[in-house]
């Protein structure tokens, strides 16, 4: 019997407190029949539980925009007569977002005993989520129906984490199922079965379905699952039962077409080198609306959903960067990056570092792709001023400044991309790639997702001299991975500034955001960026992140004058390495100008 297959009708003639023995003796000949059709396993798998309707119904308004999601839900199955008050959370996204519109209205619920009201709503730390927790005035008793509304976030706001927030694009709704969850912290697994109240015509698509589904999950899958809802444009037609899928709100099909192209070819390649069964479905969702100028992306189990500035045509060689990490989030398993646990140099390093590594293996990167992508990394990472904190102390400081979030990513590609060297140079029978499918492996297994569970595959399968180079790069030492990323490019040690951008504000430069406190002395300065001059474009800055040097330039209204500030951001002088093409490869002279 399948593992999703309903057993209501199975199990509710028989009280729950039966088990084992007692249930032979008080069932007699019925329990005889029941056991021979089910496996011990099976009957586990049946016995009553929590079950969770969910129906999900997109508002729009009069335009056609929509502006919220409509969320009701049944909350049933067997539990224990609760004496307590019932919390519901609902996560604020801080640090790396900060909710605006986007918050719990219009909350009506009701359980067996009649209306349910709520307490006014706190805050509180659960495990590494900041909550809203809403509670009732009363217990509980039987099942408990909920309803409420949740409005779209700004599109442009203060802060710009993950794409996770829930946000109007195309004429649909898209996000994770976190942006509008209010729901108690359920233990465990549980029976979800989620509804889609849409118009005719229109659709939703999620990590785990086309259209409705039901599974069990726990609560922190069912958090972080993405979506789309609404006319979505699909890749490839018909879409294929298996394989990769794409889907798009706010995209023209034949922009969908052209990315779908390269990606289909990337995700071949990396669910090769990650062990992925060639059937299994794998969803790319893709959502643009007007929300800043940095193309950006968001995965989980089996999908990644990624925005796109509407109107933009993003640098294809950026733009498949940014598919193959988040393909490779979706096909391995992550360490935890709560505090105490701190894995992102784990969790991102290894997306950076096989986003480079696997295209140009598959043939999707040339040589000049190559070698510019690796120095983006490197850029990213030696002109960054944190680049020597600590591990520990990152969770701390990720979402505290402009580039500060990168850390992660860079030190930990960079990282890999030192061992995988050394390894070559050890003469091992082993690469990176093996260690990370051993590492996924006993996660998958039961082995607790934290920085041990690499360091005892270290230990095993390579050696301390392994464990001692990955507990200098926990403390911050400086990667310099001189032999790294092939026969194709080479290394050279060179000097090279931080990256300073000489005001304090806007972190985010967007269209009419107001500079504040620049810097007395700086290259800003000197070029005339004063406080209160308003952005008269948006900027992205991630080019200039994965850049050794060069100017930017800065359109600006200062004193209702339009002015434009050019500078270059970078400065001082600190060890760095930089690669080039090796001589068999022809001159790096002959590519685009590596940024």
């Amino acid at each position: 019997m399948k593992r999703d297959q309903p057993y209501t009708a199975r199990v509710k003639f028989f009280p729950s407190s039966f088990s084992g023995l007692a249930f032979f003796l008080r069932m007699g000949a019925v329990a005889v029949l029941l056991l021979t059709s089910c496996s011990a396993q099976d009957a586990k798998q049946k016995a009553p539980n929590t079950i969770l309707r969910l129906t999900l119904k997109p508002q729009w308004d009069a335009s056609g925009q929509v502006e919220g999601m409509r969320v009701s839900y049944e909350l049933a199955g067997r539990s224990k007569r609760r004496s307590a008050p019932l919390s519901l959370h609902f996560d604020t996204l801080q640090p790396a977002l900060q909710r605006t519109q986007d918050q719990v209205t219009d909350l009506v619920a009701e359980d067996a005993t009649g209306p349910i009201t709520f307490r006014l709503p706190t805050e509180r730390r659960d495990g590494d989520a900041q909550n809203q927790v809403w509670q009732t005035t009363r217990p509980v008793r039987g099942s408990f129906h909920v309803s409420y509304f949740v409005p779209v976030a700004a599109p442009l706001t203060s802060k710009r984490g993950p794409h996770i927030d829930l946000q109007a694009a195309g004429k649909g709704v898209s996000g994770a199922f976190v942006s509008f969850l209010l729901a108690p912290l359920l233990q465990g697994n549980f029976e979800l079965h989620v509804h889609w109240d849409l118009p005719a015509g229109q659709t939703a698509v999620s990590s785990y379905a086309l259209g409705d589904f039901s599974r069990r999950i726990t609560l922190k899958a069912l958090r972080t699952m993405l979506f789309l809802a609404g006319p979505l444009e699909t890749y490839p037609s018909p879409l294929s039962q298996g394989g990769i899928s794409f889907y798009a709100l706010g995209l023209p099909l034949e922009a969908l077409a052209q990315i779908a192209r390269w990606a289909s070819k990337a995700y071949d390649a990396e669910r090769t080198a990650f062990h992925g069964a060639a059937g299994e479905p794998f969803r790319f969702l893709i959502r643009s609306y007007a929300g800043g100028p940095i193309t950006s992306g968001r995965a989980d189990v089996r999908t990644f959903m990624l925005y796109m500035p509407v109107g933009t045509n993003p640098d294809p060689l950026a733009l498949h960067s940014l598919i193959a990490h988040e393909m490779v989030h979706s096909l391995i398993k992550d360490l935890d990056d709560a505090p105490g646990d701190e894995g992102d140099w784990y969790t991102e390093g290894t997306a950076d570092y096989f986003a480079i590594v696997l295209p140009r293996k598959a043939g999707l990167f040339d040589s000049c792709d190559y070698v510019t992508v690796i120095n983006q990394e490197a850029a990213m990472y030696y002109t960054n001023s944190l680049r020597n904190v600590p591990n520990q102390n990152l969770t701390k400081i990720m979402w505290s400044g402009r580039n500060a979030w990168t850390v992660p990513y860079a030190r930990g590609a960079l990282y890999f991309a030192d061992l995988d060297a050394k390894l070559k140079e050890h003469h091992a029978q082993i690469d990176v790639l093996d260690l990370v499918n051993e590492t996924s492996r006993r996660i998958r297994l039961g082995t607790p997702a934290n920085n041990q569970v690499w360091r005892e595959v270290l230990a095993s399968r390579v050696g301390e001299w392994a464990v001692s180079d990955w507990t200098f790069m926990l403390q911050g030492g400086l990667m310099l991975p001189a032999g790294a990323f092939g026969d194709s490019v080479k290394s050279a040690l060179i000097s090279t500034g931080f990256f300073e951008l000489g005001f304090m504000k806007p972190e985010r430069l967007n269209t009419g955001s107001e500079v504040e406190q620049v810097q007395p002395g700086s290259a800003a300065a000197r070029a005339g960026l004063r406080d209160g001059d308003t952005l008269t474009q948006s900027f992205d800055l991630n080019p200039s992140y994965r850049s050794f040097g060069g100017a930017i330039t800065l359109h600006v209204l200062h004193d209702t004058v339009p002015k434009s500030v050019t500078y270059d951001p970078h400065l001082g002088f600190y060890p760095g390495m930089q690669w080039s093409l090796s001589s068999r490869e022809g001159s790096i002279s002959s590519c685009r100008k590596p940024s």
